[in-house]
């Protein structure tokens, strides 16, 4: 039910079901219809303007900015995403875009500094397949020491995985990885734990200046939805 609650209140089904009130209400003639009818599709067509959802995403991803080495570091502690383990795929496919975006950016971290642990995270129940193992996997492929990588299998959530990371990083220098518009969540979380890390936000969606969408940018496009989506999601999950 949690899961299905979460995708109902996600804004392409609200957007959905309330066109399908307005048209219901057009069609008993009830002229309150017609107006939700072209608020909704109004909407739906700013909801889905890459040059529209990216401004409200910037408003979390750029709280934090790209992170500049400034010393050593003890911990590199990666969060989960999502994966899909079929056998079919080769690794690196059976992790999700989030998922790669975040662990490619902790193993160039650690290879700047071999001499820090990195930390992986992330279980989802319900799924073939053990997620933070698939992620140490592919990031001892990609060359890291399977020695330096801690492995939490336990979190399933944000919250959990600040409070398991937290005892294991206390008064070290530590840099936490996700993605970028995860992050401000993510460090709410770890303030609330005592831990103490520095952003290095990873998977942008905000790639480019406001100013250089283009006419293309105000069109509908699947793009624009998801990052809709995902700033919805990370205003809801904040709240």
């Amino acid at each position: 039910m949690d899961a299905l609650l979460k995708s109902l209140l996600m804004p392409l089904p609200l957007l959905l079901l309330w066109l399908l009130f307005a048209t219901i209400l057009c069609v008993r003639k009830q002229p309150l219809g017609l107006w939700l009818l072209c608020l909704a599709v109004t909407a739906l067509w700013c909801g889905s303007s890459s040059a529209l959802t990216e401004r409200l995403a910037a408003g979390l991803e750029l709280r934090y900015p790209a992170y500049q080495p400034s010393g050593p570091i003890d911990n590199i502690i990666v969060l989960g995403c999502y994966h899909s383990d079929y056998s079919h795929l080769p690794l690196s496919s059976r992790m999700a875009e989030c998922s790669v975006a975040r662990l490619t950016e902790g193993i160039i971290l650690w290879h700047q500094h071999p001499e820090a642990r990195l930390i992986v995270s992330g279980h989802l129940p319900g799924l073939p397949g053990n997620h933070t193992q698939l992620a140490a996997d592919l990031a001892i492929a990609l060359g890291v020491d399977e020695r330096k990588i801690v492995r939490m299998t336990q979190p399933t959530n944000t919250q959990q995985e600040a409070a398991t990371a937290a005892p294991l990083i206390v008064d070290q220098r530590n840099v936490l990885v996700t993605s970028a518009i995860h992050m401000p969540r993510a460090m709410r979380w770890f303030d609330y734990y005592g831990a103490e890390v520095t952003a290095a936000p990873a998977h942008f969606q905000v790639r480019r200046p406001a100013g250089e969408h283009g006419i293309a940018g105000y069109l509908p496009s699947p793009q624009g939805i998801r990052t809709l989506t995902l700033t919805h999601y990370e205003y809801l999950g904040l709240w």
